[in-house]
């Protein structure tokens, strides 16, 4: 909401949980700003399921509760990473340092297949590190 709110102010998301409760509270927020909701649409999918559909997405942002255990979440970026357009962006939501009992750690080495583009560890109240990837294009 942040990014759509303040620095995205034309962009449309398509956002993907497999939780459909969640999803219903992400809407209930959302409503409360008309211009937001007209530009944010909330699915309930695995994310393990999709495949065509990622390759639509110019940048696609992996939330820090995606995959709580490493592998699960490695193996989540590989199916993304096999199935997204090349050129596109993937943003990971990782951890570092004592943040890495809340969620699970990202390491450049896990970003098989794709060029590293940015780290950024957080050394204040923010939990989450960013990761910020690049599909190549051959």
């Amino acid at each position: 909401m942040i990014m759509a709110t303040h620095h995205m102010k034309s962009t449309h998301f398509d956002n993907v949980d497999i939780d459909e409760k969640a999803n219903d509270v992400a809407r209930k927020i959302v409503a409360s700003d008309a211009e937001l909701a007209k530009r944010m649409k909330f699915e309930t999918h695995d994310v393990m399921k999709l495949r065509e559909r990622l390759g639509e997405y110019d940048c696609i942002f992996l939330a820090a509760l995606v995959g709580m255990k490493k592998e699960e979440k490695i193996k989540i970026i590989g199916h993304i990473g096999k199935y997204m357009k090349e050129g596109s962006v993937l943003l990971v939501r990782s951890a570092k340092g004592a943040r890495a009992f809340l969620y699970p750690v990202v390491e450049e080495h896990d970003l098989r297949g794709f060029e590293l583009l940015t780290i950024f560890h957080p050394n204040n109240e923010v939990i989450n590190s960013v990761v910020l990837v690049r599909k190549p294009t051959f």
